[in-house]
């Protein structure tokens, strides 16, 4: 049973946003997430369990949560890596 993927209208404008080629990479990767939410290449983040990046061309990044107790995979953020991106996603090492 694959999972289920969740995401709100600011990750879908983030995705739109990409340019093309991220962008049809980012939409494979994130759908290829309900049937394999712990892909190779994926790294959970320091301090905080149960959530993940995953590199994409052109230095942005795909940053999701996986609830397995409810098999859920939540697409958080979609683009450029910015130097504060995870502290503005309150994902920064504490």
């Amino acid at each position: 049973m694959g999972y289920h993927l969740c995401y709100d209208r600011r990750f879908m404008r983030l995705l739109e946003a990409l340019p093309g080629d991220v962008r049809s990479v980012a939409r494979r990767r994130a759908k290829a997430l309900a049937d394999e939410p712990f892909p190779s290449g994926a790294k959970e983040l320091d301090e905080h369990p149960g959530t993940f990046r995953l590199w994409l061309p052109r230095g942005c990044r795909l940053v999701y949560e996986v609830r397995e107790d409810e098999q859920i995979v939540d697409l958080l953020y979609v683009g450029p890596k910015s130097p504060d991106l995870y502290e503005k996603l309150g994902l920064g090492r504490q």
